[in-house]
């Protein structure tokens, strides 16, 4: 903005009431205001005589309050009002000034009769203050408010998938491997309620069934990292011994990075629960899996074990890489 006869720049505030100058660009007028500071000390600033200010193609008389401390110069809501000016907020977080017609009278200007023009003004800030200037993000969804509208994909309130287009799997022994009986270790209560609960559920989803078997290998409680709930965790080191080992097909990361278009901004990243029970176990495989459970209610024990693919088995992440590629 030209203020005088000089060009100077000026950032617009609008929540600043006055317009501010930090360089004494006319002797002041006489008159003072009380301004309470970022540090909520009150000062009293001068008003400078009035200059003739040119910006946009309009020419208006202000009297500037003078600030020397301010660390930028300012225009206030009572030069905006003069210059009739309009912001405008537009989509990505961009705002625009907009003033009337050069050929007008700004203290004519009639908004019904005349259309406003855009006028480039810079603006100017501390490198602190760039901050304010930048987009908002928009608001990330509420997870719960997208558990409620899409309720068909996650792991809450749902059982496992089901890999509809992979048979059965069948676990081969080694050669003259017979079956392993291991003693379940004592669980105390608190964990054994826990795990009780987990292993409802998945029996209610069919994952877990009752059996007789000659296997049996134990049952671990270990307590979930941030809280006080137990997980069941099997030890089937055992049956991973008994077993042949599957040879894992490990991809290659630079080759999947490879089929990545170059043009791509945007990837998801999906976390599959739970994954290797969507994948069936051969009736004839699982009794290698049984494990003895002793319920924490009525302390009634008998062998379960399971109808899927379960976790803690050497060939698990194999078997599935293999049925997930196989799908895809």
């Amino acid at each position: 903005m030209r203020v005088g006869n000089k060009d100077d720049i000026f950032m617009v505030d609008t929540g600043a009431e006055y317009s501010v100058v930090t360089k004494q660009i006319a002797p002041p007028m006489g008159n003072e205001v009380d301004i309470m500071g970022a540090m909520g000390v009150s000062a009293k600033y001068p008003f400078l005589a009035s200059r003739k200010c040119s910006v946009g193609g309009h020419n208006v008389e202000h009297e500037f309050l003078y600030m020397p401390e301010c660390p930028i110069q300012l225009l206030g809501r009572d030069i905006l009002c003069k210059l009739q000016a309009q912001i405008t907020f537009l989509p990505g977080g961009h705002s625009q000034l907009d003033l009337p017609e050069s050929g007008s009278s700004a203290r004519q200007y009639n908004p019904a009769s005349q259309s406003p023009r855009s006028v480039k003004i810079a603006v100017i800030m501390p490198r602190e203050e760039e901050w304010r200037t930048a987009p908002t993000p928009p608001a990330r969804p509420d997870p719960y408010t997208l558990l409620l509208e899409i309720p068909g994909v996650w792991a809450e309130e749902n059982p496992p998938g089901l890999a509809v287009n992979i048979p059965p799997v069948y676990v081969d022994l080694k050669p003259g491997a017979t079956p392993v009986a291991l003693r379940q270790y004592h669980i105390p209560q608190k964990a054994k309620q826990n795990i009780q609960i987990h292993l409802q559920r998945l029996k209610d989803h069919g994952i877990l069934k009752f059996c007789v078997s000659p296997w049996n290998t134990p049952l671990l409680p270990v307590l979930k990292e941030g809280t006080q709930e137990y997980r069941p965790v099997q030890d089937l080191r055992a049956v991973n011994e008994a077993t042949v080992t599957l040879h894992p097909v490990v991809p290659n990361p630079y080759n999947l990075l490879a089929l990545i278009p170059g043009d791509t901004k945007y990837y998801t990243v999906l976390d599959l629960k739970d994954a290797f029970f969507c994948i069936r176990l051969a009736p004839a495989s699982q009794p290698l899996f049984a494990f003895q459970w002793e319920e924490s209610t009525t302390g009634a024990r008998h062998q379960m074990t399971w109808t899927h693919l379960p976790q803690g088995f050497k060939n698990s992440p194999t078997i599935f890489g293999c049925a997930f590629s196989q799908d895809l």
